[in-house]
């Protein structure tokens, strides 16, 4: 699973907006100054972070697998807990992906009833001025697992995460627009640009195989195309999809026409899409591919489920970040909900997360209807489920460094740190369902459908 890069990045950037006192001036520059070890990285705050300030984070997760189509599937139900633990540092490090930023660096451990995972990323958060306030925004993203697979997220314009001062009742949104690269230990490659309404562009190479490549293209009324290339065939088969039409959303195929043996007289017919499903329409035809908003709500009482240590206080304000997608191409309707919880004079002291996705078609194979090509269903077949909570337990000695306060000590940068660590390790376990859904079903045509792949549609 993927989880481990998008928990480092909600943890760094919780350290970071403690930076600003939960609420108070702004801790870090749009583009922070080069520094050396223990300085700091930023002087306009009471309290900026430092390089090498350190953080620890502890949570746990819990993912739940439910199979609702078409009967009882041959495979069960699942729920999968872990325990993670994470640690967060200050840099000196510069943003390779661009847009600055301050380096929120993490290493994460995550484990499970059956494997102990790790991986490592970095978060480059800046400070914003944005009317009489700031705004505390994420640049980029990176990360690493133990198997050597790296992920990275640019963004066009910098994700807000939080507003400062913090007010009942203040609301923002984010645009998508921004860039996925993906590279795997044996060779595989993602590399996806989203627009601001959602759509995107996907191309994918593999090292190994019988489809060295696949690309996709999601238009902002909800159709698209899969472009599949097969060893030996320098043009796609293309798998389509209309945008919902009168109830139903219309799935084709169509092969690249033969090119004529040597010597061979006249020239083959070209060959035209072959329909090979005609799914009930699961989204409307004026649903938006995207949607964000993000809330602040104060006067909130921590919740049980974080165990925020007392030192923090027992109530705050909170965060809440709402954002649904749809995927016409994967049939996968997600919604991903995020709370920050902040503590005044500390900023975040924990960050929930839970993701649930429903997929309406059957890309993982993995339900009694997938055997040929019945995965184009148009009805829930499978729902995940994976919830995250990472709470702040300790800030490092690094803190007490000379020019800072009494109350900063041990919490100066929490805000960016809690951020960096939730939201990449979240991130990295959605990116890996993503990509297992993506070649499990490519697979899968390639065994089950042969007639419709190989040799002109039939």
């Amino acid at each position: 699973m993927k989880i481990p890069a998008m928990l480092f990045g909600a943890v760094a950037a919780a350290a970071l907006l403690a930076a600003c006192g939960g609420g108070g001036a702004p801790a870090l520059p749009t583009t922070p100054p080069s520094t050396g070890p223990g300085s700091p990285a930023t002087s306009s705050s009471a309290r900026p972070a430092v390089v090498g300030d350190t953080f620890a984070f502890s949570g746990s997760s819990i993912e739940n697998d439910v199979y609702t189509y078409p009967v009882g599937s041959p495979f069960p139900n699942t729920s999968t807990a872990t325990k993670i633990s994470e640690n967060v540092v200050v840099t000196a490090s510069t943003n390779p992906l661009g847009g600055g930023g301050t380096d929120f660096h993490s290493s994460t451990t995550t484990v499970g009833t059956s494997a102990t995972r790790t991986a490592s990323g970095d978060s480059y958060y800046s400070t914003v001025s944005a009317g009489n306030g700031t705004n505390f925004v994420l640049n980029a993203q990176q990360s690493v697992d133990d198997t050597k697979n790296s992920y990275a997220w640019t963004y066009t314009t910098p994700q807000i995460l939080d507003e400062l001062p913090e007010s009942a009742g203040a609301t923002w949104t984010n645009s998508p627009a921004g860039s996925y690269n993906e590279t795997d230990a044996d060779g595989a490659t993602i590399a996806r640009t989203t627009n601001a309404d959602g759509s995107y562009t996907e191309n994918d190479t593999f090292a190994t195989g019988s489809v060295p490549k696949m690309s996709f293209t999601v238009n902002p009324d909800g159709s698209g195309a899969w472009n599949i290339y097969f060893l030996g065939s320098p043009n796609p088969s293309i798998v389509s999809y209309t945008a919902p039409t009168a109830g139903t959303i219309s799935v084709a195929v169509l092969n690249p026409t033969p090119t004529p043996s040597p010597g061979a007289t006249g020239t083959p017919a070209p060959n035209l899409p072959v329909v090979i499903a005609t799914p009930p329409a699961w989204f409307s035809p004026s649903a938006k591919l995207y949607q964000e908003s993000d809330t602040v709500s104060t006067g909130v009482s921590f919740p049980a489920s974080c165990a925020v240590p007392s030192s923090f206080g027992t109530s705050g304000n909170s965060i809440a970040q709402v954002i649904t997608k749809i995927d016409p191409i994967f049939g996968l309707d997600e919604v991903t909900t995020t709370t920050t919880y902040t503590a005044q004079g500390f900023g975040p002291v924990c960050v929930a997360m839970n993701d649930v996705q429903t997929y309406y078609y059957d890309y993982l194979n993995d339900t009694a209807g997938s055997a040929g090509l019945a995965a184009y269903v148009g009805t829930p077949q499978l729902t995940k489920t994976y919830a995250q909570t990472l709470t702040l337990q300790t800030a490092g000695t690094a803190i007490q460094s000379s020019g800072r306060s009494t109350k900063s000590l041990g919490i100066a940068p929490i805000a960016p740190a809690l951020f960096a660590a939730d939201r990449t390790n979240f991130r990295m376990h959605i990116a890996r369902e993503r990509a297992q859904a993506r070649t499990a079903f490519a697979k899968m045509l390639v065994r089950s459908a042969p007639a419709l792949f190989f040799g002109g549609n039939r």
